[in-house]
C-alpha cells in the first residue's frame, strides 16, 4: 500500500510542470505563471510588473520566486524601503539575479530614480558626496520584478521600463483557497485559525498581505479580531 502510494506521488511531481511546482501557492493565472517562467529561466534580463487591485495575488507571485530562488534574491518593501538601503545591498550582492519589490508605487520618487538608472544601463552607481566623497560603480546583470496597486505614483520612465502584468480580483472561494494553502504550508497554522484570518480579512481588505501579517503573530482563532484590528 505504502509503495503503491509512493509510486503515485512520485508520478503527479513527474507530470507537473516546473512552472506549477514554482508558483505552487498561486491559484489560477496559469497562463501568466508560464509566461514568467519562460522570463525567469531565460539567459536575458527582463522587468515585469504585476498590477491590479487587493487579492489578486501579486505578492504571493514574488513570494514564490523568494522561496524557489534562494540565495539569488532580494526582497524589499516599497512602504519601508530607502534607495540607499538599496543601493549598499546591491554592491554587496552583486551576482544577485532577482529584485523583487512589493508596492514599489511607495518608493520615492528619488528612489524610483536609482531603480530606473540600473534598468537603462544595466550599471549601479552612487555618488556619496555627503557622507565620504566616494564614488562606486558596477554593473548588474539584473531583473527587477515588482507589484502595485496603483501605478499613477510610479515614474513615468520608470513605468516604461516593465511589462506590465494586471492580475483580475480573485473571488471568495479562490481567495479561501490561497488562504488555506499559504498559511498552512509556509506558517503552519490550523484550520480553524486560517478560517478566522480569512474571515476578517475578505470583510476589511481582501488582501493577501494582511493575511500573512495576521498569520505571523496569532496562535489561535480567539486571537485574530482583537490583534488584526491592532494591525
Amino acid at each position: 500500500m505504502f509503495n503503491k502510494l509512493r509510486r503515485i506521488l512520485l508520478n503527479d511531481a513527474i507530470k507537473t510542470p516546473e512552472y506549477q511546482q514554482i508558483f505552487k501557492n498561486v491559484i489560477g493565472y496559469e497562463d501568466i505563471k508560464l509566461l514568467l517562467y519562460k522570463m525567469i529561466t531565460s539567459s536575458y534580463t527582463n522587468s515585469v510588473l504585476l498590477t491590479g487591485p487587493p487579492a489578486s495575488s501579486k505578492t504571493v507571485f514574488i513570494l514564490e520566486l523568494l522561496d524557489h530562488f534562494k540565495g539569488k534574491t532580494y526582497f524589499v518593501d516599497g512602504t519601508t524601503a530607502s534607495g540607499m538601503g538599496i543601493i549598499d545591498y546591491l554592491f554587496e550582492h552583486t551576482d544577485l539575479k532577482f529584485l523583487l519589490i512589493d508596492e514599489i508605487d511607495k518608493l520615492s520618487k528619488k528612489d524610483q530614480k536609482v531603480l530606473l538608472n540600473v534598468m537603462e544601463t544595466g550599471i549601479l552607481s552612487d555618488v556619496k558626496v555627503k557622507r565620504s566623497k566616494s564614488a562606486r560603480q558596477t554593473r548588474m546583470h539584473m531583473s527587477i520584478y515588482a507589484t502595485s496597486n496603483d501605478t499613477s505614483n510610479i515614474l513615468t520612465l520608470l513605468l516604461s521600463r516593465f511589462i506590465k502584468l494586471n492580475l483580475p480580483e480573485y473571488t471568495l472561494d479562490t481567495f479561501i483557497e490561497i488562504c488555506h494553502k499559504l498559511l498552512s504550508r509556509r506558517y503552519d497554522k490550523d484550520h480553524e485559525t486560517i478560517q478566522a484570518i480569512v474571515r476578517y480579512v475578505w470583510e476589511h481588505t481582501r488582501d493577501v498581505r494582511e493575511a500573512i501579517a495576521i498569520a505571523k503573530i496569532v496562535d489561535t482563532p480567539d486571537e485574530v479580531n482583537s490583534i488584526a484590528s491592532t494591525l
